[in-house]
């Protein structure tokens, strides 16, 4: 359902949201897909055992970007949520976005497996760079088997934390009854828990192990910090369980032209 006062493939402030949900109920007596979705991620938030201690403290301030994508017109949406978050990026001070991550809701729904949803979510990763209108930066390989590649999008190296409701041991990567996004700029993290700085590292052991505790003692092999000789970005986006889509090679097919849109 579509109404003026929420729109697919825009970017929305979490605080907005929180207004937003409550005036569509009030309203239209029915429970929007997206505000259910909003509610969803809000009972994983407000959890004091949320592994992410940044997203917990985000949450908190109210910090959060969101966008969501239709089933009717996904591809559109992606795109137009990802130029204007990729815009904040590139115009807003550092230090007023370094915990201001966009959360990416697709409305599609009714998958059979977790296997299925991973494949759901590298197709609209790949259909993310496919409509890229820049070049691919220079400075990142295009191969995904690099230890240096990184995801971009307009020029920026973006990091994505795909988020799934058949998610049932990594408990950290389930946000309720839709397929996440979780899209932050990759450099962030570099200054927040770098790995080559021991206040970082201390900052990444401390998440590992509440995401350790919050899985009920389940940690995937591949869990990794950028830039380690033997860590692949690609395989940080997707964490696995039994039932996850099984790749031996990152899906993506990088390519250096900008896109169409």
């Amino acid at each position: 359902m579509e109404n003026g006062l929420l729109a697919n493939g825009e970017m929305v402030k979490q605080a907005d949201l929180r207004m937003i949900g409550h005036d569509i109920g009030k309203f239209t007596g029915e429970i929007d897909w997206r505000v259910e979705a909003f509610f969803d991620i809000s009972l994983c938030m407000n959890d004091p055992l949320f592994p992410c201690l940044f997203a917990r403290n985000a949450w908190k301030s109210e910090a959060l970007n969101f966008a969501f994508v239709s089933t009717s017109s996904t591809q559109v949406d992606v795109i137009s949520a990802l130029k204007a978050f990729v815009h904040r990026t590139k115009t807003v001070k550092e230090e007023d976005r370094l915990y201001s991550p966009l959360l990416m809701v697709f409305e599609q729904t009714g998958f059979q497996n977790l296997r299925q949803e991973h494949e759901f979510a590298w197709q609209r990763i790949q259909e993310m760079h496919d409509g890229d209108p820049q070049s691919w930066p220079d400075a990142i390989p295009t191969d995904p088997q690099s230890s240096e590649w990184s995801f971009c999008f307009g020029g920026i190296e973006l990091f994505i934390n795909i988020s799934c409701p058949s998610h049932l041991q990594l408990r950290s990567r389930n946000l309720g009854q839709h397929v996440v996004f979780v899209i932050n700029p990759r450099a962030h993290f570099d200054i927040v828990a770098s790995h080559k700085d021991v206040k970082g590292v201390k900052v990444r052991e401390k998440i590992r192990r509440r995401v350790c505790n919050y899985n009920n003692g389940y940690l995937p092999k591949a869990l990794g910090f950028y830039g380690d000789e033997h860590n692949l970005e690609w395989k940080q986006y997707q964490m696995n369980e039994p039932g996850s889509a099984d790749f031996s090679r990152c899906p993506l097919h990088i390519h250096n032209k900008g896109g169409k849109a």
